[in-house]
Order: structure tokens, then sequence, then C-alpha cells
């Protein structure tokens, strides 16, 4: 089983983290008073992921990103490893 699509959100903005075909595609909507600013947060290769070392360290780079994407602010460790473990569906 592949997972195809999630959507994340926090109080400052969601994203919608979406395969396709072999790259995962990362869309953000960032939330501001009136307005809101959609960002294309970043394509990786699922190909890439599939590798230990590289995997853990991309993961959690993006994760990093769309933590704070959604949130709003620089998030603890125990923040950015929620959105971790939802990035990892992706690595297969």
């Amino acid at each position: 089983m592949k997972v195809k699509r999630i959507e994340l959100e926090g109080r400052a903005g969601r994203v919608a983290i979406e395969r396709e075909g072999d790259n995962i595609r990362i869309d953000s909507i960032i939330r501001d008073p009136g307005k809101e600013q959609a960002w294309l947060t970043r394509v990786v290769s699922s190909k890439q992921l599939v590798h230990a070392d590289a995997s853990e360290n991309e993961l959690w780079s993006l994760a990093q990103v769309i933590q704070r994407r959604c949130d709003g602010v620089r998030g603890t460790n125990g923040d950015i490893d929620d959105y971790y473990r939802e990035l990892q569906r992706f690595a297969d």
C-alpha cells in the first residue's frame, strides 16, 4: 500500500503532501490576517527517500519546514517529530 496524499493543518497554515509518480510534492498555504499565501514548498524524489541515511536527513529537513509553515513558529524536536512520522508514510 502506498499513501497518495495527506493534508496537515496547524494554527498558522496547512500543507498538502502528494505523490506524483516518482516525486513527492509538498504545497503549503500560510495564513496571514486577511489573506492566504500559497507556496510550493518542495518536490523530492520518492526514490531518494528509500535510502536509509539520505531519507532520515531529508525527511527530518522536510518535517522542520512543514512544522514551521503549519505552526508559524520554530518547534521543538517533539513538535517536528509529529510531522516527521507523517512524512515517513511516503518513504516506501
